[in-house]
């Protein structure tokens, strides 16, 4: 029961992925993990760049695409595009039709922070910020990694045009 716990505190309070049902933490760095992290940290640039041309080709290629919200950037700012997270009042279809030809694409964070169970205590309840719901409703993370190719993201954005024109 202890060890449970202690590993549901660790991981942001959550036995399920995003489904926070304590106050937790993000504490699972051990010693081996920082010394990999240590010199993985020496490529860092490289594939900051390697990102952002990945983001940059995705902007090109999903441009005007059905109702996707794409990720915005202002000049005075840089991405580094950890995720490519875009929005569509679609995207739970988008997602199962992504699923079904084999593309993965992730539902991050599908309840926002106020309704979490963890939470609760703060009294909120759903309505209350009706934008962090909307959003919570609506971004689909679509693949983006290091090595990932300017071919595989026109596939992509084919095949999430192809899902648009059913629209």
């Amino acid at each position: 029961m202890f060890k449970e716990k202690i590993q549901v505190l660790r991981n942001y309070g959550s036995q399920k992925r995003y489904y926070n049902e304590v106050i937790g933490y993000n504490s699972r760095l051990d010693e081996l993990q920082a010394g990999v992290l240590n010199i993985k940290l020496r490529y860092l640039p490289k594939w900051t760049k390697e990102r952002q041309e990945i983001g940059a080709h995705y902007l090109s290629a999903l441009d005007r695409v059905g109702d996707l919200i794409l990720p915005y950037t202002t000049e005075q700012a840089t991405h580094v595009y950890h995720l490519f997270v875009v929005r569509t009042k679609y995207r739970d279809e988008l997602h199962e039709f992504l699923t079904n030809i084999g593309i993965g694409s992730l539902i991050h964070y599908p309840i926002p922070p106020h309704l979490q169970e963890a939470y609760q205590n703060l009294g909120y309840k759903k309505g209350d910020f009706p934008i962090a719901e909307e959003i919570a409703d609506t971004i689909l993370s679509l693949p983006v990694y290091i090595g990932l190719e300017g071919k595989q993201i026109e596939h992509i954005a084919k095949k999430i045009k192809e899902f648009f024109l059913s629209k």
